[in-house]
This record gives C-alpha cells, sequence and structure tokens, in this order.
C-alpha cells in the first residue's frame, strides 16, 4: 500500500485514536479536557484531506499545527505529549517509516 492510501485509512483509526486512547487524562480539568477533545475531533476529519503526498505534508506543516493552537495555549504539557504519541504511533507503519512523510511528523514533534 502506498504512503498516501495508509496515511489517509490509518491516520485517524492507528495514530490519532490509539494516542488518545493511551492518554492518561486523570487530574486534566474539565475545560481542558473539551478542549481536547475538541481538538481531537478536528485533527480526525483532516485525514479526508490526504489525496496526495504534496496534500498530507500541508495538512501537517499548516493545518495540524493551526488546529493544535488552542490546546498548546491551554495545557503545553497535554499536546506534547498526545503528539508525540501520534507520532510514535504513525512510525510504527512501515509505509510511513520508509517515506518522506516521516520527516514531516518527525518535525511536527520537534516544532512544540
Amino acid at each position: 500500500m502506498d504512503v498516501v492510501k495508509v496515511m489517509r485509512y490509518k491516520f485517524t483509526r492507528y495514530c490519532v485514536n490509539r494516542a488518545y486512547a493511551t492518554m492518561d487524562l486523570q487530574g486534566i480539568p474539565a475545560e481542558v479536557l473539551n478542549v481536547f477533545d475538541d481538538v481531537v475531533n478536528q485533527i480526525r476529519d483532516l485525514e479526508k484531506y490526504f489525496t496526495s503526498l504534496e496534500s498530507i505534508i500541508k495538512v501537517l506543516r499548516v493545518d495540524l499545527p493551526e488546529k493544535l493552537k488552542i490546546l498548546k495555549d491551554r495545557d503545553p504539557a497535554l499536546l506534547k505529549s498526545f503528539v508525540k504519541k501520534i507520532v510514535e504511533n504513525c512510525l510504527e507503519l512501515d509505509e510511513i517509516t520508509n517515506s518522506k512523510i516521516k520527516e514531516y511528523l518527525e518535525e511536527l514533534l520537534r516544532s512544540l
């Protein structure tokens, strides 16, 4: 399977949902949790824009960081932990590890 198809069909299901499921959210204020849930839902919706390598790169470089800004303002540690888990999950996929997308995921992580 090529990297575009993998990102289109596994980004939300494998990378994002798995990261969300493993987050320790105990002790996080309800207001922050609501913001976090909203951001996660917005990130899940980005998958539909993965139609080409260029579109994936745009989403990872522009759209995703834009969606993450509000969470960064509320709880930077929660954001960093969540994004780290997303990137780690994506890098477990062979098609991602052996593609250009890997660089952009790592760039996203460094930008936090």
